[in-house]
């Protein structure tokens, strides 16, 4: 992908206009440039860090003449990616390594996955994904071939685990939504 193609790309999920789109790009790269500029290290919460590192003066040799050369020292942007980008890269499913670990159950891991769907169906709808997606409790007990009683047991457990939160906490979980700290996984 490159940079038209990325700013065609944010219009179409955005309600941003294309020119709209270019701007907050070319804004983007300008502030993270000034910021390395600066010495500054720019880190972004689930993608990665940019920074600047320094190179040392160091030997080397002219490729056409054989001759030995001395390459001055120089500072180089580096980026260095977030576990979430790299697990997102090699496909890695953050409810099946809760399940490896023995922190869910399956059928704790079936509520989680439809919960995650859902938001996913919100964000590809293009919903502004600040506000909560929340997932009745009836939906996903029917979705998933549980009884209502069961799915709410269940839910009540990933509530416990901190994974799932409710808005309202009655005898009856009408409605759950996922908390911040796994909804950066979607």
């Amino acid at each position: 992908m490159n940079k038209t193609e990325l700013i065609k790309e944010i219009s179409n999920k955005t309600k941003l206009s294309k020119d709209q789109a270019t701007k907050a790009v070319n804004e983007i790269m300008a502030s993270i440039t000034h910021a390395l500029q600066n010495g500054e290290e720019v880190k972004i919460n689930d993608f990665g860090a940019f920074q600047v590192t320094e190179k040392n003066e160091r030997k080397g040799r002219n490729p056409q003449t054989g001759e030995e050369i001395t390459i001055p020292s120089s500072k180089a942007p580096q980026f260095k990616a977030a576990k979430t980008l790299k697990d997102a890269v090699n496909g890695r499913n953050w409810i099946e390594e809760l399940l490896a670990a023995g922190k869910v159950t399956d059928e704790e891991a079936k509520v989680l996955a439809f919960v995650v769907e859902e938001n996913r169906k919100a964000k590809e709808e293009n919903r502004n994904l600040d506000d909560l997606v929340v997932v009745e409790t009836k939906k996903a007990a029917k979705a998933i071939e549980l009884d209502f009683k069961e799915t709410e047991m269940i839910v009540n457990r990933l509530i416990g685990k901190r994974i799932l939160n409710t808005q309202n906490y009655t005898s009856e979980i009408d409605s759950v939504y996922l908390r911040a700290g796994y909804r950066k996984f979607i």
